[in-house]
C-alpha cells in the first residue's frame, strides 16, 4: 500500500515569474483605460516576459496582426481592438500553460 501525499511545485531563491506577469497585467488593465500608448508598449513588454514558447507565438501573432513593434504613438481604435485581441490570445496560451487561471483537482478516494 503506497502512501498518499501532497506535492506542491514552490520557487526557492528564484525569480517568481508568474507573479510578475500577473503583476504586469495588472499594469495593463490599469493602461487600458488611462494610457493607450502604454497600454501597447506594455502589450509588447508582456510578450518579452512570457516563456519562450508563449513569446514566440505571441510575436507571431503580433505580426499576422499586422502590427508593428514599438509604434504606437497614433493608435486609432481599430488598432487597439486590434491589440485587444493579442492580449486575448496571449492570455489564452497563458491560460493552457497553467500559468493564469489555474485550478486544483482533488481526487478523493473511498
Amino acid at each position: 500500500m503506497s502512501e498518499d501525499y501532497i506535492s506542491e511545485e514552490s520557487f526557492k531563491g528564484q525569480l517568481d515569474a508568474e507573479s510578475l506577469l500577473i503583476m504586469h497585467m495588472n499594469r495593463l488593465s490599469i493602461y487600458r483605460d488611462s494610457d493607450i500608448k502604454r497600454y501597447c508598449s506594455g502589450i509588447e513588454t508582456l510578450m518579452i516576459m512570457c516563456p519562450r514558447n508563449i513569446r514566440e507565438k505571441a510575436f507571431t501573432r503580433l505580426t499576422d496582426l499586422k502590427l508593428q513593434r514599438a509604434h504606437y504613438s497614433n493608435v486609432t481604435p481599430e488598432m487597439l481592438i486590434t491589440y485587444d485581441d493579442l492580449v486575448i490570445y496571449i492570455n489564452e496560451l497563458l491560460e493552457k500553460a497553467h500559468m493564469i487561471w489555474k485550478t486544483k483537482t482533488i481526487k478523493i478516494f473511498e
